[in-house]
């Protein structure tokens, strides 16, 4: 056997038993699913022993191959901490900063932010992706990932910093609150034609800090696309739920008035997900810190 390991077949091994197949080894890693196979067939021949079972239909680790990743993907996580760490111990803001955002916390809050970073800093560059997925850090080679939600974030081995919170409150084009009649409480909307979100069963209506309503809406028009339900509210087809930010210029326009102004709806809130170590590399907090100055 060649005593010259390729640590790398190592780790596309473990990729291969943690998604359950090359192909997704392979995207995992952002490689080909041939790379991937060719990488563990040479580890195989390597240690003389089959590590995985092929079928038609899955990949699943032999025993012998069991026992082999349960012994070496923790000594992997170890290794890519200790390069993690020793690449964060530099107190220069430079390399490139990888991203990955929603649509809408782009649009609002990181471009601000990265105008103010890149000016600061000539040698960082940055790459964003657009996702409202929560990806594998570490895996996918990401920095930071910013998630959306209205609700706390389930437990991670993420570190999670909430760098925003929008408050949210009710819109609709002045031609449908003259077809409807203004309500005047939170159980006249009942009934209307609503702009949802993914997942939007009802609406809470707040004062002061406080619910004290929950009416259940009926989607016209569904989607994640921010942009989407502003152009739709102002078409005149429901009352959207909406961040104030982003409909600050149709208001002035009278494009879309606000309905309820009493009230206010739970807050959208943004999260900057960072992976889990003991030393956050430079170009993380200076976005992060450019994120809390141009929110302020």
């Amino acid at each position: 056997m060649d005593d010259l390991l390729d640590w790398r077949d190592w780790e596309n091994f473990c990729r291969v038993v943690e998604a359950g197949g090359f192909t997704a080894a392979g995207a995992r890693a952002g490689l080909p699913k041939s790379s991937v196979s060719a990488s563990v067939a040479r580890l195989e021949s390597q240690l003389g022993m089959r590590l995985l079972e092929r079928t038609t239909r899955r990949v699943r680790a032999t025993e012998a191959g069991d026992v082999l990743y349960a012994r070496s993907a923790p000594l992997l996580a170890a290794l890519r901490d200790i390069a993690a760490d020793a690449k964060s111990a530099t107190h220069e803001v430079r390399g490139t900063l990888r991203v990955t955002a929603p649509y809408e916390s782009g649009w609002l809050h990181l471009s601000p932010a990265l105008a103010t970073l890149l000016k600061a800093y000539p040698d960082l560059r940055v790459e964003i992706d657009e996702s409202r997925a929560v990806p594998d850090l570490v895996e996918q080679g990401y920095d930071v990932a910013f998630v959306r939600t209205t609700t706390e974030l389930p437990g991670s081995s993420m570190v999670s910093r909430r760098v925003v919170a929008m408050e949210r409150a009710f819109y609709a084009s002045p031609s449908l609150s003259r077809k409807r009649g203004l309500p005047g409480a939170p159980q006249e909307l009942e009934g209307w034609p609503a702009i949802l979100e993914p997942g939007d069963k009802h609406w809470e209506f707040c004062q002061h800090g406080k619910e004290l309503a929950r009416v259940p809406m009926q989607a016209r028009v569904r989607t994640s696309n921010a942009e989407m339900r502003v152009r739709a509210a102002i078409d005149g087809l429901g009352v959207a739920r909406l961040a104030s930010r982003y409909v600050d210029e149709y208001l002035k326009r009278g494009e879309l008035v606000r309905v309820l102004p009493a009230y206010h709806s739970s807050p959208s809130r943004i999260y900057a997900l960072t992976p889990a170590r003991r030393l956050m590399p430079a170009k993380v907090r200076a976005l992060l810190d450019a994120i809390g100055s141009v929110s302020e």
